[in-house]
């Protein structure tokens, strides 16, 4: 007794939940059926063929009715108004609030930030949350004019405004795996880590690491030695705060510390863009390009050499190298390419 009281209860739970295998075995029985039924009433129009049952069965149970196959027989139509009408209609609308429920329901988990953007391709996802920066960070990388239209934010808090356009994914850790795949991190463009301390930045980082090893990060640290550890254990680019240095310059050279905010800055006034060179290239091509373009070259970065190198400038870039300029927009791969010869390639 127990064994069919437990089978009753979970096939009376599968009926309430309207599970998508119950309603089409219910959808099966029922039109089978309805068809022996109009069959032995003698609806030979009807039963004689399938596609014309099925066409029957879709235009009646979803209200459209072009009345161009009917009942026919007195029999046929007590089995259609007493029977199949309401029994064809009560299944059609069960089917169609599953799926319309089904749909509410991944649309409200995905905003409320339990969806999953895995298969997501060229994301930029944002590890970690701050009322003060997160939005300004989302305004810069729009601004930057780099294909960040798809913005991934994995963020630990349950509270705070969320920026406009930007998907939501929610975890209780930032270096779980399984929520950095539900963020997108196997496909995803770059990553930006600014976590709550220096330890949680750091295990989000080797986390994103193990799911996809040439991610570019860029991750934010307090400390300088923890910065220095991350870049070369995680291979990332470590970013620490400067604002000692830029209290110093802005005191000997006033204006300087504004100058510093302004040229970190998408959307005020001249950015920092780079671009890598594919081809050993001429500098001087390159300064005249950017200067026809109304940007100035001012660092460079050999793929042997980790150093940054400042005007003046090595004769030639190998294949590899990455120039950094200053412009008022990110300048395309072609508006460089023009004039650098047909062997040299750009990457931005």
């Amino acid at each position: 007794m127990p064994i069919f009281y437990k089978l009753f209860r979970t096939f009376y739970r599968q009926v309430l939940e309207l599970k998508w295998w119950l309603l089409a075995l219910m959808a099966l029985g029922f039109f089978a059926i309805s068809w022996g039924l109009f069959w032995l009433a003698g609806e030979e129009d009807l039963t004689r063929n399938f596609s014309v049952f099925v066409y029957f069965a879709a235009t009646t149970a979803s209200t459209v009715g072009y009345g161009d196959y009917s009942p026919q027989t007195e029999a046929g139509r007590l089995i259609a108004a007493f029977w199949f009408f309401p029994g064809s209609l009560l299944i059609f609308s069960a089917a169609l609030g599953r799926l319309a429920g089904g749909m509410v329901e991944r649309i409200r988990r995905m905003a409320d930030g339990y969806g999953s953007y895995e298969t997501m391709q060229g994301a930029t996802v944002i590890v970690g949350y701050h009322r003060d920066h997160t939005p300004l960070m989302v305004e810069n990388l729009v601004a930057g004019q780099d294909g960040d239209d798809k913005i991934v934010l994995l963020t630990a808090q349950t509270d705070g405004e969320m920026p406009d356009g930007v998907h939501l994914v929610k975890s209780d850790r930032l270096d779980a795996l399984s929520s950095l795949r539900r963020a997108g991190i196997r496909h995803a463009q770059k990553a930006l880590v600014y976590a709550g301390s220096d330890a949680e930045t750091f295990n989000a980082c080797l986390a994103i690491r193990e799911l996809n090893e040439t991610l570019h990060i860029a991750a934010f640290f307090e400390d300088r030695d923890t910065a220095r550890r991350a870049a070369r254990i995680a291979g990332l680019e470590a970013i620490v705060s400067n604002a000692s240095e830029a209290l110093v310059r802005a005191a000997q050279d006033p204006g300087a510390g504004q100058i510093l905010m302004a040229l970190s800055a998408a959307n005020v006034g001249a950015t920092i863009y780079s671009a890598v060179v594919n081809g050993t290239v001429d500098t001087a091509q390159i300064e005249a390009v950017l200067k026809s373009k109304d940007a100035t070259l001012i660092a460079v970065r050999q793929p042997d050499n980790p150093e940054f190198l400042f005007p003046p400038f090595p004769v030639d870039l190998s294949s590899g190298s990455s120039f950094y300029y200053l412009c008022n927009c990110r300048l395309m791969a072609d508006q460089i390419e023009t004039g650098l010869g047909a062997d040299v390639k750009i990457t931005i």
